[in-house]
């Protein structure tokens, strides 16, 4: 219970915070004209969203906040990520109530028990419990860092909306193939050069 609330008291410090402002007298309008929004996935998503609002969406939907900001395809990522999750914690606690009943039934000192696994030795049951154990274990952390990461990737890009990118600001990738630098030798690499007008 008290791990819940400090769970719910972080996310409601996380919703409140404000971060770089001020922004642009378009970017803090209230009000949204409906009749200008048209849902369409082939739109451009240039318009600007609102950070709060859309952090707020995912941490009550997750996924919700990548639709608010206009990016379906990561919401698609986020509903694929907690279906493999889902999957993965099903299967090992399938896995681990199976052989947890193995393991009693090979170590409950009853002789009347009967053995349906005598190939397997009781090394081999703890080991293989211990492993799905930790699968779920891990599977429940991958929840939750799936959660947060949704969450933080909602507001980040809320933010970048207004951030403009023109063709003044340019970084160009190009490969360095044997060259030859005095004090470095030959070597294969990568030139990033960062133009700005």
């Amino acid at each position: 219970m008290k791990k819940w609330l400090v769970f719910v008291c972080f996310c409601g410090a996380a919703i409140c915070c404000n971060a770089q402002a001020p922004y642009s007298d378009d970017y803090k309008k209230d009000s949204v004209d409906t009749k200008s929004i048209k849902f369409s996935l082939l739109k451009d998503t240039t318009e600007w969203g609102r950070p709060k609002k859309a952090t707020f969406l995912a941490v009550a939907i997750p996924g919700a906040g990548q639709i608010y900001n206009r990016k379906y395809w990561k919401a698609g990522l986020v509903y694929s990520g907690i279906g493999g999750l889902i999957y993965s914690l099903n299967l090992s606690k399938d896995s681990l109530a199976r052989y947890q009943s193995i393991l009693v039934s090979k170590i409950d000192g009853d002789t009347s028990t009967i053995d349906y696994y005598p190939q397997l030795t009781t090394a081999g049951v703890t080991s293989s419990r211990d492993f799905y154990r930790r699968n779920r274990d891990v599977t429940i952390i991958g929840f939750v860092a799936l959660y947060a990461f949704q969450i933080i990737d909602a507001n980040v890009d809320a933010h970048l909306k207004e951030f403009d990118l023109n063709d003044d600001l340019a970084l160009h990738i190009s490969p360095d193939i044997m060259r030859r630098r005095a004090g470095i030798g030959t070597y294969t690499g990568l030139t990033l050069t960062l133009r700005i007008k």
